[in-house]
């Protein structure tokens, strides 16, 4: 039994796809938060224009 257990445990592809899927949410949520860092310091500069437009 314990000598066909590194056997069993290479065969087993159970937790691939587990792995698979943590490894592209990850991946997801960088470029989420490039993103919304991109959009958000361009939003940004846009009212900090609008803003020195105004008179004081």
């Amino acid at each position: 039994m314990a000598k066909n257990f590194p056997a069993r445990l290479a065969e087993d592809q159970r937790g691939a796809s587990a792995v698979e899927y943590a490894i592209l949410l990850g991946f997801m949520a960088v470029l989420l938060v490039a993103g919304i860092s991109a959009v958000g310091a361009e939003t940004s500069n846009k009212f900090n224009s609008v803003e020195n437009g105004f008179p004081d």
